[in-house]
């Protein structure tokens, strides 16, 4: 078994998109990628310029990052489908590309990490008792002059205090842990839009806690026959490519929508007549 960080967290959101997402279940619909598209393009740029200057140690021309900008938006642009048209659509091609743009711009200069970074590097941790592997891509491991790394997770988030999930730079600190024998320097999450780094509190006993978790959701997993989906008509649920297909989706939503609709009923009623009153027997 080969457990991501993502596989991780889908499980325990909904085992039943985990189940569909590792036995290759093919989507009922397109689904959009309108709201990655930033994050991919911050990600596929520092990915190209740190790992190009940590080998050349040379600095790119405005020329040369705006050219390189371009071409990796046109790229993504063609292998990213987006329905333009859709409600959610709030901002357009230009304008995530200017975005983008003005913050690579700052974080050039505000930052120098990127000077010392590896970007996307990809790990594969064998577990020797159980025969499982763990594995995750990291966006930033940073050397310092000491020999220790320091571990950024690069975030597109306009809410930099609501989606933040700390288990992932658990997840890569374990991952770590277990390849160098000791914990990085640090670990935080560049949010990319606000220019700014925040590092969080950890320690061994926090990454430890954190296997152990890790290790009794992986032993779910390999138990686990029926895969039960968790419905919430969440976020998790309603940008779900699966949802149509999800029986316990389509309940749940039925449910949601005859409880609205009694509601919309007695607010009607309400409106009507002024204050509804119930008599004996629950005459009117």
């Amino acid at each position: 078994m080969r457990l991501s960080y993502s596989n991780y967290r889908n499980y325990l959101n909904c085992p039943s998109f985990y189940r569909k997402i590792v036995t290759k279940v093919p989507p009922t619909e397109k689904a959009s990628r309108y709201f990655a598209l930033y994050g991919l393009m911050m990600e596929s740029f520092f990915k190209t310029y740190s790992n190009s200057y940590r080998t050349s140690q040379k600095e790119f021309s405005e020329g040369q990052i705006e050219r390189m900008l371009s071409s990796k938006w046109e790229r993504i642009l063609a292998e990213n489908y987006v329905c333009w048209s859709d409600p959610w659509v709030k901002e357009s091609q230009n304008q995530i590309f200017s975005q983008a743009q003005n913050d690579v711009a700052e974080i050039l200069t505000k930052f120098d990490f990127w000077r010392r970074s590896r970007s996307e590097v990809s790990f594969a941790i064998n577990l020797k008792k159980s025969g499982d592997a763990i594995s995750c891509r990291m966006d930033f491991i940073c050397d310092n002059d000491d020999g220790t790394h320091d571990i950024l997770d690069g975030k597109g988030t306009r809410k930099m205090d609501q989606n933040v999930d700390m288990e992932q730079l658990y997840f890569y600190a374990l991952i770590y842990l277990l390849k160098h024998k000791r914990l990085p320097r640090k670990i935080g999450f560049l949010f990319y839009r606000y220019h700014l780094i925040k590092y969080i509190d950890f320690n061994m006993e926090t990454i430890i806690k954190f296997k152990d978790k890790l290790a009794l959701v992986k032993r779910a997993i390999k138990a686990d026959t029926e895969f039960k989906p968790k419905v919430k008509l969440s976020k998790q649920c309603k940008w779900c490519v699966y949802r149509f297909a999800c029986d316990a989706w389509l309940n749940q939503k039925q449910a949601n929508a005859e409880k609205k609709a009694v509601k919309n009923r007695i607010e009607a009623l309400e409106n009507a007549t002024g204050v509804v009153t119930f008599g004996p027997r629950g005459a009117l």
